[in-house]
């Protein structure tokens, strides 16, 4: 099973690739990725702080 930070750096990698490929940030596809790589983000952002709240 994948960790938060691999499956954020894995969308990071496709979402570069995908600007590359398409050239444009409205894309469809780029911003599916972008938010996708968004939700993690936040996801793992909202852990830190609760572990941080924890200690």
């Amino acid at each position: 099973m994948k960790s938060i930070e691999d499956k954020i750096n894995e969308l990071r990698k496709k979402l570069v690739e995908a600007v590359g490929t398409k050239g444009k940030f409205t894309d469809e596809e780029v911003v599916r990725i972008s938010q996708q790589l968004d939700s993690y983000i936040v996801e793992l952002q909202s852990r830190q702080a609760a572990k941080r709240r924890d200690q």
